[in-house]
């Protein structure tokens, strides 16, 4: 028989029978490590990347007009909105100016009687 054969296989059993890494020690607690804040935050910002990369090449592909076209519309669509936003504005200041004044006649006339 050979004792130096048998003392390394006993030695090998019971080495991973009491495996001592901190992995292992974790792991029949039923616990594990704490991931740092990179493993977490690397995968999501590739994933949000991937997403920009997607939407903007599905943007182009899907564009019904071309770039200069899309500007000047939106140019044009926004001087309309510039002028309609002063008279909106004035409209509604008359409004509340008139809701003002009607409020402070029904207060006058209610205090007087």
């Amino acid at each position: 028989m050979d004792w130096k054969k048998v003392f390394t296989d006993v030695n090998r059993q019971v080495s991973s029978t009491y495996d001592t890494s901190v992995e292992s020690l974790l792991e029949r607690m039923g616990l594990e490590q704490k991931r740092s804040t990179m493993e977490i935050l690397l995968p999501v910002l590739g994933v949000f990347g991937a997403g920009i990369a997607v939407g903007a090449t599905l943007g182009l592909l899907f564009a019904p007009k071309r770039g200069d076209e899309m500007r000047g519309d939106l140019r044009h669509r926004l001087e309309d909105l510039r002028e309609r936003v002063p008279s909106s504005y004035d409209e509604l200041r008359a409004r509340g100016r008139e809701a003002l004044d009607e409020i402070q006649d029904d207060s006058t006339s209610s205090i007087q009687s």
